[in-house]
């Protein structure tokens, strides 16, 4: 099978070295992903842009876009055979609740399900920049084994490993928690009408609630939690058609 990685945290990130070494021995690997970070750019596509991409051997390429461009070029760029698995990550830091819809890892890998392949998003609670990521590398390459004839295509399978996770066999399937943000904008006056704002002081809160993909990580297990594309809110549609029709 033919596994394309990316990811939203670089080309020179630990955690998309580490899937690749461990995945390599066991599939065919084609490793596509950003220049530099790009966190929180959720399904981004370059459209009106020309986007350079560089070739660093047969099987790796860098894209100076998002990681859904990488995704897409590397489904449609004719540069790697037919895509069986999309997988995105280690990314560095978590992806859950409310999180799944800002995240670049995540939106990389709904990219790879719109386009009806198996599709993965991995995060990781260890924040080390230093860290390698290959004990989680092989607890994802034993689940994508283990469970291959189990996942369909066209969810995304979200899956959050904790600092200290615990066997996988303990692994809890979730359903996404509710994550809350407080935002606060750090802003520097440039000129008299122009000033820099910048995203840097925000705090992330959580409510962990029975199930979720929250109290799975506060109790260091291993989260998965699929996510659908189907958004549309049914009980409100309902509700609307009662209204309006």
């Amino acid at each position: 099978m033919n596994i394309l990685i990316t990811n939203d945290d670089g080309i020179s990130s630990n955690g998309i070295k580490a899937l690749e070494k461990i995945f390599k021995p066991k599939f065919k690997t084609y490793l596509i992903a950003p220049l530099k970070e790009r966190s929180a750019t959720s399904q981004a596509l370059s459209i009106f842009d020309r986007l350079r991409v560089e070739k660093i051997s047969e099987d790796h390429y860098i894209v100076d876009g998002y990681p859904v461009d990488c995704v897409n070029i590397g489904l449609h760029g004719n540069i790697f055979p037919p895509i069986d698995i999309v997988i995105s990550g280690i990314n560095r830091g978590v992806n859950m609740g409310h999180d799944v819809h800002y995240s670049g890892t995540v939106g990389a890998a709904r990219h790879g399900a719109i386009h009806n392949k198996l599709s993965f998003a991995i995060s990781s609670g260890n924040l080390d920049i230093n860290y390698n990521y290959e004990s989680e590398a092989k607890a994802i390459l034993e689940i994508i084994e283990n469970h291959l004839s189990t996942f369909q295509k066209g969810i995304v399978y979200n899956i959050n490993i904790p600092l200290n996770f615990k066997n996988i066999s303990e692994m809890k399937i979730t359903n996404l928690g509710i994550r809350t943000y407080a935002d606060t904008y750090e802003v520097n006056n440039i000129y008299e009408n122009i000033s820099e704002f910048y995203l840097g002081g925000s705090e992330l809160g959580k409510k962990i609630t029975q199930g979720s993909d929250f109290e799975a990580f506060e109790k260091e297990f291993i989260s998965l939690t699929p996510i659908g594309l189907e958004t549309t809110d049914f009980k409100e549609l309902e509700k609307l058609k009662k209204e309006f029709l």
